[in-house]
């Protein structure tokens, strides 16, 4: 049987750089251009529609460059394999491009056999790294679902729901669960956990090589079986950590669980728009008081403008009652959208259970929060389970 030819996606803005490089694999037997792309938004358009099995990338192109295109290829075409190229050879761009997933790095002006090996050795360690993965598995692996916990107020109970939700489904559904705490500069999940972190995502980053066995290595156990990224110890070091980072882990994490819950910071940085592009659902979260209110609208609003569905993103109400002077009628008239899920907040409990680093849907499974947890889990992340929308003692009234 003839050798199929390697498919390849050629990206840069030059359309000189472009024709060149196409003549090069001309030259050679094996490969098949099946597109051109002059920048990055381009390229990821073009991905999704020809699924070519390589991507050779340039790094400086007008709006987004290379480096961040790769990161997004990564995370979004896992199955496409990405070459970067550039007329810089110093080490720091390299490492920039291996950090966002690039399989390898080509200084131009590169020669045919150069450019065609390179290709050939890509393609040939991706094959064997499917083979591995298929034969240990027995059967392709799913990528697991990343949930981005987020307000953009704090003080609204984020990280006891993140760390709830996580334990609910570890506990009930038996799954492998990653909780990362992206609150870089005041992460609260190990307090929460009775957790002791040594290691955290600022040393992470620092590693030469960022993949799935040495992200694990970082990874501190609960008792409850859920594995933890800690955020950076200290505020200073959460500048070390940037968006490219946080697509190349959370990219390798969905193929380590089943799920991620990610604790989100209450603002709308680069690294946070990066975890929030990356997630499969969004749960945003807000209280029945004004300030929370106008932060979710405005949330809203932006999550509109970035082309987010609304099935991604779960409005969730906390602290839900009639004692604090708002209808709620005109909560979702000045939402704009329904409200997904409340939450009847009970403030001893979950303090309390914050106190002892347990989380309380393993504290205490029968209280009415701790149930509330576990249904928001049910309705919103297990497959196959019709959704009807925020359902309750409002609705019944």
């Amino acid at each position: 049987m003839p050798r199929k030819d390697i498919t390849v996606l050629i990206v840069d803005d030059a359309a000189d750089t472009r024709s060149s490089i196409r003549r090069l694999l001309g030259l050679s037997g094996g490969m098949e251009v099946v597109g051109e792309a002059a920048n990055a938004a381009e390229a990821l358009e073009k991905i999704g529609q020809l699924s070519p099995q390589v991507v050779l990338m340039d790094v400086n192109m007008p709006g987004m460059d290379g480096i961040t295109a790769t990161a997004k290829v990564n995370s979004t075409y896992p199955d496409t394999a990405v070459i970067v190229m550039s007329v810089q050879g110093e080490i720091e761009y390299l490492r920039k491009a291996m950090m966002a997933g690039a399989k390898d790095y080509l200084v131009k002006p590169f020669g045919v056999d150069e450019l065609v090996d390179g290709i050939q050795k890509v393609w040939a360690r991706e094959l064997e790294r499917r083979a591995q993965f298929s034969a240990s598995t027995g059967l392709e692996k799913t990528p697991g679902q990343v949930v981005a916990v987020f307000s953009p107020k704090g003080g609204v109970g984020k990280t006891t729901l993140a760390v709830n939700v996580a334990a609910a489904l570890v506990s009930e559904h038996k799954a492998k669960v990653c909780l990362v705490d992206l609150s870089l500069q005041f992460g609260d999940v190990c307090v929460f956990l009775s957790l002791v972190p040594r290691r955290t995502m600022s040393d992470l980053v620092s590693e030469s090589t960022l993949d799935a066995g040495t992200i694990a290595s970082y990874l501190i156990p609960h008792s409850s079986g859920i594995k933890v990224l800690p955020a950076p110890l200290s505020p200073e070091y959460a500048e070390y950590v940037v968006p490219e980072h946080v697509t190349r882990i959370l990219a390798l994490c969905r193929t380590m669980f089943d799920y991620v819950v990610l604790d989100m910071p209450a603002s709308f940085d680069e690294v946070t728009l990066a975890a929030l592009d990356a997630a499969d659902k969004v749960f945003l979260l807000g209280n029945m008081d004004m300030a929370s209110l106008k932060n979710m609208k405005v949330a809203l609003e932006l999550m509109g403008r970035l082309a987010y569905s609304s099935d991604k993103i779960v409005l969730i109400l906390n602290q839900a009652g009639y004692d604090y002077g708002i209808r709620f009628a005109d909560l979702e008239g000045a939402l704009a959208r329904k409200v997904d899920f409340y939450i009847h907040h009970e403030d001893i409990p979950a303090m309390l259970a914050a106190n002892r680093g347990v989380p309380l849907v393993l504290n205490q499974p029968d209280n009415k929060l701790a149930k509330r947890f576990r249904e928001l889990v049910n309705e919103h992340l297990m497959p196959k389970r019709r959704k009807e929308g925020a359902v309750g003692l409002w609705r019944r009234r």
